[in-house]
């Protein structure tokens, strides 16, 4: 079993361009209290140094469009705010705008069970858009994001680079 969690961690850059890192959360072996298995850190407010803030969280279903392509570059956008979006099932791709060549630092594939780390909060932002699977279906983009506020700094500073 390995023991880091992959994280793709989207950004502004300098440029105020989007770009994708891939990062890894590390995992500690626990068990006892019906725990078993491979964690990461408990993530805490520093402010209050304990756990007593709230978790802000919700889950959001996009259908696959219609037209055979995926969704386009009209959902160009920033992050809303620091947050984490879990995929629960689609098969995506998003892309960094307004940029000239596509790298692996400007592209990224999100796949059911994928965690992204959205902070581009400034700049060009990024566009994303349905992909086909292995047998040509297109599945809806379920997700669960989880807003990271005081938490971020210390969620951070535990990512390592791939």
């Amino acid at each position: 079993m390995d023991s880091n969690l992959s994280i793709t961690h989207m950004f502004t850059d300098e440029s105020n361009h989007t770009r994708f890192k891939k990062m890894v959360l590390p995992l500690e072996p626990k068990s006892g209290l019906g725990s078993v298995g491979l964690f990461s850190s408990l993530f805490v407010n520093q402010v209050l140094d304990d756990n007593s803030g709230d978790i802000k969280m919700q889950f959001a279903v996009t259908p696959v469009p219609d037209q055979s392509e995926g969704e386009g570059p009209k959902l160009a956008h920033t992050a809303p705010r620091r947050q984490l979006v879990i995929t629960l099932d689609g098969y995506l791709e998003f892309k960094s705008c307004d940029v000239e060549s596509m790298d692996n630092e400007h592209l990224t594939i999100i796949r059911r069970g994928d965690i992204l780390l959205a902070d581009d909060l400034e700049g060009a932002g990024h566009v994303w858009q349905f992909l086909k699977d292995a047998d040509g279906i297109m599945h809806p983009w379920v997700r669960c994001y989880v807003h990271l506020g005081e938490e971020y700094d210390h969620f951070i500073s535990k990512l390592k680079e791939n």
